[in-house]
């Protein structure tokens, strides 16, 4: 192993995690952008549902590098257990995010519903912020923003539930009962993707109180 990359692992600079953090809420940023396309333009289905495997494939590898640096480094600018928080939380909406893609065409789904598009908006506008909250942890300084952008997120999953709730009420006044599961459960992932972004944003609000 080269010198540099031992020195960085037992005494990291500050940004060797940040880096990969930042990489995972843009994983998760991108991968919903991916899902909003499709979601608005459902054609060639199979081919935008690979780009955010794709996306999730990049995320597991974030993952394997942050646990792997995790095990290897004896300091970190903040706890391991904070940053294996974020970290989880972050990879959690990529997954998120892609088990309701995979869905639409393991369930056979001629069209989106229009709560399903604009869970998916949602989520963009959502991951957008989070991208930034994690952004603005890298220095003490940016601290003071981080609060704006969680509050944004926590915004969107206050909206997501709405259309969630809305969307299910709607969908249990129709008749069709396996097309009533398959909604639902797509429904229900894509609130969750919102719930799992707003777990990371509470993680990075948590960060900011202990070191601020």
């Amino acid at each position: 192993m080269p010198l540099k990359m031992i020195k960085n692992l037992v005494v990291p600079q500050d940004h060797f995690f940040f880096d990969l953090l930042q990489k995972q809420a843009e994983t998760a940023h991108t991968a919903s952008r991916e899902l909003s396309g499709l979601m608005g333009d459902y054609r060639d289905i199979r081919a935008k549902v690979k780009k955010i495997k794709d996306q999730e494939h990049q995320g597991d590898e974030l993952m394997r590098a942050i646990y792997t640096a995790l095990n290897k480094t004896f300091i970190v600018p903040i706890d391991h257990a904070d940053i294996s928080s974020l970290a989880n939380s972050l990879d959690d909406v990529v997954d998120m995010v892609d088990h309701a893609s995979a869905m639409l065409i393991s369930y056979d789904i001629e069209k989106p519903s229009p709560a399903m598009v604009e869970l998916s908006l949602i989520l963009v506008d959502q991951t957008k912020e989070l991208r930034d909250a994690v952004v603005a942890i890298n220095h003490s300084r940016t601290y003071g923003k981080v609060s704006t952008h969680c509050n944004r997120i926590k915004h969107f999953e206050i909206k997501a539930d709405e259309v969630h709730t809305k969307a299910i009420t709607a969908l249990f006044k129709t008749t069709d009962a396996i097309a009533i599961l398959k909604h639902k459960e797509i429904l229900d992932c894509l609130e969750a993707a919102t719930d799992k972004a707003d777990k990371a944003s509470q993680n990075i609000s948590d960060i900011v109180m202990k070191h601020a």
